[in-house]
């Protein structure tokens, strides 16, 4: 089932394929912008959680032939990090848990059609 890959596939690439905005000096004018760019949905971090999850996933679902895993196993690694960056002395950041959901949401579905 190839098609059946295609939109986790796509957005794989994607999530491969785009580096992270080259660093320059933000000017003052600009610090809202680059400060906005940094933290949003797109932010480098944030498709650096979701990239880990899908590839953690994948190769969970893959190995037991489980979609179930392929959720799990990204997820309560998220968790671990995100407790763990509170320990230390950081924030727990919902934003990265969805970032790392949405990345293990693609290894689900990717799982779930290889197994057709």
């Amino acid at each position: 089932a190839p098609c059946a890959l295609a939109p986790a596939l796509a957005v794989a690439a994607f999530l491969f394929a785009v580096p992270p905005a080259p660093a320059r000096a933000a000017a003052p004018a600009d610090s809202a912008r680059v400060r906005a760019a940094q933290t949003g949905t797109l932010a480098p971090d944030r498709l650096q959680h979701a990239s880990l999850s899908l590839a953690l996933g994948l190769g969970a679902g893959i190995a037991t032939d489980a979609p179930a895993a392929a959720l799990a196993t990204p997820l309560a690694l998220g968790l671990v990090k995100e407790w763990a960056d509170r320990r230390r002395g950081g924030r727990f950041d919902p934003a990265d848990l969805a970032a790392g959901l949405a990345g293990a949401g693609l290894a689900v579905a990717a799982v779930a059609a290889l197994r057709r």
